[in-house]
This record gives structure tokens, sequence and C-alpha cells, in this order.
């Protein structure tokens, strides 16, 4: 009975000064509102770091044809002017025993339409193993298969944004499309795959956007996409690609890119080092690729996060630490104005752990309200950030649970000292007080 006796004597205080009140917990509710905020953000960043990992898978290790200038350039086309190639994959497939897959893909210059109706998309050759490796699911059809590249078919699989954009109210499979004049049927269409928004992304397209062909039809019908500007005169360079009488062998074939996967995800170190054992000897030693590991991404992506996340705890315990004094100083001025209350008190039996107990809950009272304040100002803050900003914020249980309990020590800690103060005041001298 006595801690409800204390909660209503604070209460009641604190609804006798409503506006000193809300104005002293200030501190405590941007505070609280901060780091949940910040935690929101932080969860949302760690859940997209997540899931662009997994697309991209933690058990492989990607190759990229690099683009080179001046002189290196010079002496690349000489000693390796083809970059990356067909030939690449299939040796790192022979030489490296703990290889489960390795996929060359290539990306060519080609236009989409359906209907007269071009439509933006990346057309991208590779093999049936792209599917396993980057997770890739149908929802209608089927992907590319082996024989589809064995026998160069005329065939492709739609991105799910392709399709709606090419075939919004019918299905796509059976239907035909056109690729730079070139048709082709369609035979699978791709589950949509969310994507995070631009300047979160570790290294992942919008595989949405893209239509796939067998690899060799790819490299068969249109030049290859070079990280280069589209040449002026495109539509000469297509006709030019597709007068050639003799195409070069298959393994001599420029690829965009490929993809190892290893049989766990700790082997991808070692799969990075034989990657570059086998592409040095190939290409001379020429740099004209660059590897990528995600699990690595993911690594740096996270030492990043925990930095911002150090900065901005620091920040918000700032506004804690602040919204504390300035609890402590009114409650410091709240002894000196209250001491003949606290004189009556003492003279009709309270003692000072009762003196003590009656400030500290008022303080409690103080933070806890605020709190409660910042949680709705942190979780309003992580919406409006998901809402405008376009980031995903994750609100989490423990970030409120951690919030509640950090500004309920910050009034413990900070009432402290004035209930201890008031305490120690004589019963006679606070009853002359005016």
């Amino acid at each position: 009975m006595r801690i409800v006796a204390l909660l209503r004597i604070a209460f009641r205080e604190l609804w006798g000064h409503r506006l000193r009140s809300l104005l002293t917990m200030l501190g405590i509710v941007f505070g609280v509102g901060s780091v949940i905020a910040m935690v929101s953000i932080g969860g949302g960043a760690r859940y997209e770091a997540l899931e662009q990992i997994k697309h991209l898978g933690v058990d492989v290790a990607r190759v990229h044809r690099r683009a080179l200038t001046g002189d290196i350039a010079i002496q690349a086309a000489k000693q390796s002017p083809n970059g990356l190639t067909y030939g690449d994959a299939v040796a790192l497939r022979d030489l490296c025993g703990f290889a489960r897959e390795v996929v060359p893909v290539c990306r060519v210059f080609a236009d989409a339409a359906a209907k007269d109706e071009q439509v933006p998309a990346r057309v991208m050759g590779s093999t049936a193993a792209y599917a396993r490796v980057s997770r890739l699911q149908a929802v209608r059809g089927r992907f590319i298969q082996d024989w589809d590249v064995e026998q160069a078919a005329r065939v492709c699989v739609l991105g799910a944004k392709v399709k709606r954009l090419m075939f919004p109210l019918r299905d796509a499979v059976g239907e035909t499309i056109s690729l730079s004049n070139q048709e082709f049927r369609v035979v699978g269409v791709l589950e949509e795959r969310r994507v995070a928004a631009a300047g979160e992304s570790l290294a992942l397209a919008d595989i949405n956007e893209d239509i796939y062909l067998p690899i060799t039809t790819a490299m068969d019908y249109f030049p290859i996409y070079l990280e280069q500007a589209m040449p002026p005169d495109a539509d000469s360079l297509f006709q030019a690609w597709r007068r050639l009488a003799v195409r070069p062998p298959l393994d001599e074939r420029s690829i965009t890119s490929l993809i190892m996967q290893v049989s766990h995800p700790d082997q991808t170190a070692e799969a990075a080092r034989v990657i570059r054992n086998v592409l040095d000897r190939r290409h001379q030693h020429i740099p004209d690729y660059e590897i990528m590991i995600p699990v690595e991404l993911l690594r740096q992506r996270q030492q990043a996060q925990r930095i911002f996340n150090i900065v901005m705890g620091a920040i918000a315990s700032i506004s804690l630490v602040v919204g504390g004094i300035g609890i402590m100083n009114i409650m410091l001025a709240t002894v000196t104005q209250r001491a003949r209350e606290i004189g009556i008190r003492r003279c009709t039996g309270a003692n000072k752990l009762d003196i003590v107990g009656q400030f500290l809950i008022e303080a409690l009272v103080l933070t806890g309200i605020g709190a409660l304040l910042g949680i709705g100002v942190g979780i309003a803050l992580a919406t409006t950030i998901s809402s405008y900003a376009r980031w995903k914020t994750i609100v989490s249980a423990d970030a409120v649970v951690i919030s509640v309990v950090v500004a309920a020590l910050t009034g413990l800690i900070f009432g402290l000292y004035p209930a201890i103060r008031a305490a120690a005041i004589q019963p006679v001298e606070a009853l002359r007080a005016e």
C-alpha cells in the first residue's frame, strides 16, 4: 500500500505541473525514440543484407569481367584478347575438385519487344545450373535445360516484371517475343523476387527484369554486353554480328561472368584462391577479371553496420544523459520548493526512506511516461523512414524493452541524488521554509 500511496502522490505532483513535467521528459522521449528508430533501421538493413546474400549465395564465388583502359588494355588485347571466356568456366570445373557447379553467364545486347512494343530488359545467356545456383524458381513452365544449350534452342525464360509488361493479361508460356528482330519462344516465367531499394544492394541486380536464353544461343545471335556505353550505331553492330560466317570456338567466346558454387560456405575463400591461380595462368596475369565473394561482402556490411550502431547508440545515449540531467535539475528545484511539505511529512511519521522513495518514484514515473511516449515517437520515425526513404525498418521487441530499461535506469540514477538531498533536510529547517 505504501507504493500505491507514493505513486498517487507522484502523479498528483506531476499533473499539477504538467508543462514542467512534459518539458522535463522531452530528453527521455527523444532518447528512447532515437534508440528505437536506430535499432529499427539497423534491423532492416541487416535483414536486407541477409536476403541479398541468400539470393547471391553464401556458398558461391562470382567472377566478373573487368573493363581495362590505358596501357594495360593494349597489353590485354595482345595477351588475353577475349577476356573472361567460356573456356575459363570449363577449366575451373575440371581443375577445382570441390566445385559443385561452375556456371558461365553472358549478358548480351538485345532489344526486347512483344507485339512491336519494346520493353526494358536485360538479356542473359546461361545454363540449367544457373537456376540452381541462384535459387530461381519458375512459377510457370520451366527454366533453361541442358538440351536447350546443346541445340542452341531459340527459347527464353522471362522475369516476373518483364512478363507483366509483355503479357499483362495472359499466360506467357508458349508465346513468342522478339529480341532484336529475332523470334524466341517463351518456355517459363520466374517467380517475383524482392530486391532492395537503390543504395541498399550489395551487388544484386533486379532479376525480375531479366530474360534468360541458353548461353550458346545468346552467344550465337547477339554481341556480348560490355560495361561501356552502347555503340552509337547499334544496328550496324547487330547486322555485322549476324553476318559473321565463322564463329570462334565455344571455349574462346567471351562471357561477362561466371559463378562457382562450392560444397560448403567455408570453402569460398579457397575457391577464390583457386580461381585467381587458374585465371592468372590462363590470362597471362592480365587483371581483366574481379572476384566477388558474397559472404565477405556480408561481413563487411555487418562491420559497417556495427560502426553505424555504435555512432547512433552514442547519439541516443547523449540524448538520454541530457534528459537525465534535466530530470535531476528539476527534481533538485522541486526539493527546494517542497521543503515545507517534506518537513510536515517527516514530523507526521515519515522516515528518510519514505522521502527517498517518494522522489525516486516521481523520477521513475517521469522517465516511464517519457519512455512510453518515446516508443511511439520511435515507431513513428521508423514508419516515416520506411515510407518516404524506402528503407526497410524492423521494430523489434528487444529494442522496445532495452530502451524502456535504459530509461528507467536513467530515472533511477539521476533521481537518486535529489531524493537523497530531500531526505537529508532536517524537519525543523524544512518547516521554517517559505
